[in-house]
């Protein structure tokens, strides 16, 4: 395929592909989405707008695409418009999206007013849950569980993640990343809601621990309540420490630090979370980690494997 290509997107494990152009020679026009079938090798239908695509998502029968100032909803099959909804300036295209397993597809995006989030349910057309404040500046990052239930959120600051529920009670919560400014890269869930984990441009990776916050959310009976009295906990700095001795309230001091960190030499990351403990990174330059952590007390990630995809495959 000569061309290059700017956004490729599946469509769950399945043999189709959304296709966008890109780079300094794109194959197909930056405004322009191509549903590709892999198996066939052909292209089987296209979705022209009238801005430049940032981003695309496949959900089921629905296609979402981000421009830097909407956000477009429409039927896989048919290519029909389902929604449009204006969104603040988003240059990344940031969203953040259920999978929509529960009868729910829940998703995310910086809307009209700096910092603010719209969250809808677009599991039908694009009903509107709730629209807050998150940050006072641009939000850089989303990330929105399995079930729909939580998003993460991170401004261009860098310094602090927060969680929010997607219901009516629109209860929250904050990490803090670190205390220098960083470009974020991704947040994302891992599959049991019981961590979070987050890369930016300074090469270190953090995971931060959500188990008292399901915990909190969690109805269930107290026999069941009390077997997660061991659940894993965030650090909190010294300064914390002592002034909760002291019972000196200050946002900063009782912030929760990450739970567990991983080191890489490499700017610019991605992670997902795999099985048994474990969790994979891929850098912008190729390469590919895979590692542990324990899930109890914490600390530095053990790698298990390393490689360049570019020269390894």
């Amino acid at each position: 395929m000569n061309g290059g290509i700017g956004i490729i997107e599946m469509l769950k494990r399945t043999n189709i592909l959304a296709l966008v152009g890109g780079g300094r020679n794109p194959k197909f026009p930056t405004n322009q989405l191509i549903i590709w079938d892999d198996h066939q090798g052909k292209i089987i239908s296209k979705l022209r707008i009238n801005e430049n695509i940032m981003s695309v998502r496949l959900r089921n029968d629905k296609i979402i695409v981000v421009t830097r100032n909407k956000f477009y909803l429409f039927n896989i099959n048919t290519l029909v418009t389902i929604a449009i909804e204006n969104t603040f300036d988003n240059p990344l295209g940031i969203i953040g999206i259920s999978n929509g397993d529960n009868n729910k597809l829940i998703v995310a995006f910086p809307y009209e007013a700096q910092g603010s989030i719209f969250i809808g349910d677009i599991s039908q057309k694009c009903e509107k849950l709730s629209v807050f404040h998150a940050h006072d500046s641009r939000v850089v990052c989303i990330s929105v569980n399995k079930e729909g239930t939580l998003i993460a959120t991170a401004s261009d600051k860098g310094t602090l993640i927060r969680i929010f529920t997607t219901n009516d009670d629109q209860k929250s919560w904050e990490f803090r990343r670190g205390t220098k400014s960083v470009e974020m890269n991704c947040i994302t869930f891992d599959p049991n809601n019981k961590f979070i984990g987050c890369s930016s441009n300074v090469g270190t990776i953090h995971l931060f621990s959500i188990a008292s916050i399901v915990k909190e959310l969690d109805e269930k009976n107290k026999t069941q309540k009390a077997e997660n009295d061991d659940e894993p906990k965030n650090s909190k700095s010294l300064l914390g420490k002592i002034g909760g001795l002291f019972n000196i309230k200050n946002a900063y001091l009782e912030s929760e630090r990450s739970f567990a960190k991983f080191k890489i030499q490499e700017e610019n990351s991605l992670i997902g979370f795999g099985n048994d403990n474990t969790f994979v990174v891929i850098t912008m330059d190729g390469k590919y980690y895979k590692a542990t952590y324990d899930p109890k007390r914490g600390g530095e990630c053990f790698k298990l494997e390393e490689k360049n995809i570019f020269k390894d495959v």
